[in-house]
């Protein structure tokens, strides 16, 4: 037991020296307790967080009955308040709907349609009870000494053990029998110090560190890590006798597969000896004669990478209590390595996310934010991205001669690679429909300079109209896009003909022609994109073009009344499905 101690009193001075330093501001978290993804943590940084089924969420909550921003927390000095923001199914807080604000206190449940989330000011101990009698939340404070003094509830545990050559590490957080309840409370509060460390290499720096006070007779500590892409255990921290050493590190293959595979730790007296490693060439040529192997497995039992100890002394080698409590260290150290992780890709997504929401207002910035005025026309239009940017584009065109050019494209794709492709296509737009005569040649020219730009695979449908104030004739011309649907006297069609050509990045041959259409007076115009007819209800049917024909009102009806009229139709059809692509659509009214 006084090794143990030493263990203990060792973890403890160095987590509470790292305990001293300033952390900044207090962080909270969000842990999902039914739906979604039971145990999620979700840390609550800056002002407000926004809770909501919408990428651009901080905390996005992946349900259809969810509104898109559905609620939200509100920092209030060390606070937070929660807010509901007018959603269509209530937000609430231990059984009580939210109707204004409410201040959030630490452990209250929140419920967001099916998903139920509770609110921590720090992160969660474990919690569990042994035999009714052993809490994991129990804590270990050291005496004014700096000593640690445990009371012994139950002496007799004291002398019980499991001393095994190989010890399963799908288990070692719930073997309680190795060990006396006075350890079981140390590793706890282990347990609580490491959670406070999210550097990853400062938590496998600390459990060498440790391991090496524990074990004097180690030459050798590796922790090792496996690689997500070669799927390799890559050497991610090494200490030796004088300190922290080289990661360039040859290591016994061998033994680390083999407690990989078997998710169990590995001790050998004598490596030399072991008939399990005699094929083992490395092992000979490292002159290991004492290891002691674990792999560190995470909480889906799955493991993620091994920690390693050595000795080439023979007189001092490693013994079956050592294994013991060598896997009790590394169960702990991998929780803590786990969390260090979970930690790195949080922020790694918050960085990421703030970089798409600079990108959207980047976007947004090519889109047109407010409606043209011409002599006789009236317009509305609507768009919105199935991500945080997207491919869909339309643009309004003033041109020298007083006419205004109306454009709807789609980029294939969706996300970043379509945003910048449709960032290009803004700028070209606009050029060729200034620059040339009519409007067919227009698309002919677009077409050969997205060709000469080398977009690879990519293609991009565009459909244009002109208009020229005060008269009720409209030029179309259509590079493989969707049809215009023309609303007259309660009549509908698709503006279909041979005017339509390939989609523009196709061919280099392809040349584009224009249609005129004249338009009586209360006519509409409607241009869209895909993601308004591939609508989906969740039964494998689309929207499709004969229910966009039939979505409007029944008459005398504005350009803003005809968007809301094909928005509302589609959100009805698709009953909550998510919406898988960008939405774009612009209606045109001819009012005489």
């Amino acid at each position: 037991m006084k090794r143990e101690f030493q263990f203990v009193e060792q973890l403890l001075r160095l987590c509470r020296a790292d305990e001293e330093q300033p952390t900044g501001e207090d962080v909270a978290f969000l842990r999902v307790v039914q739906g979604g993804r039971p145990g999620e943590l979700h840390e609550l940084t800056g002002e407000r967080i926004v809770l909501g089924r919408h990428p651009s969420c901080e905390v996005i909550l992946d349900n259809a009955a969810i509104s898109r921003q559905h609620a939200r927390l509100i920092r209030q000095s060390s606070q937070f308040v929660l807010e509901d923001l007018g959603s269509r199914n209530g937000t609430y807080v231990n059984g009580k709907a939210v109707t204004s604000t409410r201040k959030i206190a630490n452990r209250d449940r929140i419920r967001i349609c099916d998903i139920v989330l509770e609110y921590l000011d720090e992160l969660p101990l474990m919690e569990a009870t042994v035999a009714g009698e052993l809490s994991y939340n129990e804590s270990l404070q050291p005496n004014a000494a700096g000593q640690i003094t445990i009371d012994q509830e139950n002496p007799e545990l004291e002398s019980s053990s499991s001393i095994i050559t190989t010890i399963s590490a799908k288990t070692m957080g719930h073997r309680l029998d190795v060990r006396p309840e006075a350890k079981l409370r140390a590793i706890i509060e282990l347990t609580r110090l490491f959670s406070r460390t999210f550097q990853l290499e400062t938590v496998m720096k600390k459990t060498l560190e440790c391991l090496f006070s524990l074990f004097p007779q180690s030459e050798l500590g590796l922790v090792l890590l496996i690689d997500p892409q070669t799927k390799e255990p890559i050497v991610r921290a090494a200490r030796d006798r004088d300190g922290e050493t080289s990661l360039d590190q040859k290591v016994s293959s061998t033994v680390i597969q083999q407690a990989l595979d078997s998710h169990a730790a590995i001790l050998s007296e004598d490596l030399g000896d072991d008939t399990r490693f005699r094929e083992s060439e490395s092992a000979s040529l490292l002159e290991i004669r004492s290891i002691l192997c674990s792999p560190l497995t995470g909480g889906e039992g799955m493991s993620f990478g091994a920690i390693q100890l050595t000795t080439k002394d023979l007189r001092k080698p490693f013994n079956q209590d050592d294994l013991d409590l060598f896997v009790s260290v590394t169960a702990q150290a991998a929780l803590a390595i786990e969390n260090a992780h979970m930690h790195s890709e949080m922020v790694q997504r918050r960085e990421m996310e703030r970089d798409l929401e600079v990108a959207t207002q980047i976007q947004l910035g090519f889109l047109p934010n407010k409606m043209p005025s011409i002599l006789g026309f009236e317009f509305c239009h609507f768009y919105q991205a199935a991500q945080q940017v997207g491919g869909d584009y339309f643009d309004y065109v003033r041109l020298p001669d007083g006419r205004l050019a109306i454009a709807v494209g789609d980029v294939s794709g969706k996300g970043v690679p379509a945003a910048l492709l449709m960032a290009r296509l803004c700028s070209a737009v606009r050029y060729h429909l200034v620059a040339q005569k009519t409007l067919g040649e227009a698309l002919s020219q677009l077409n050969r300079e997205m060709l000469d730009s080398g977009l690879g695979f990519r293609f991009i449908t565009l459909a244009v109209m002109v208009l020229e104030p005060g008269k009720n004739d409209v030029i179309l011309a259509n590079a493989g896009h969707l049809p215009p649907v023309l609303h007259h006297a309660g009549q509908s069609e698709c503006l279909e003909g041979d005017f339509a050509g390939l989609p523009l990045g196709v061919s280099p041959e392809a040349e584009y022609s224009q249609r005129t259409v004249p338009l009586k007076k209360g006519a509409s115009l409607l241009l869209y994109t895909d993601g308004i007819t591939e609508t989906d209800n969740g039964e494998g049917e689309l929207y499709g073009r004969e229910r966009l024909l039939k979505a409007r009102p029944e008459k005398n009806f504005s350009a803003e009344d005809l968007i809301n009229y094909v928005l509302n139709d589609t959100i009805d059809f698709g009953d909550g499905q998510p919406q898988r692509d960008d939405r774009c659509v612009v209606a045109v009214k001819y009012t005489g």
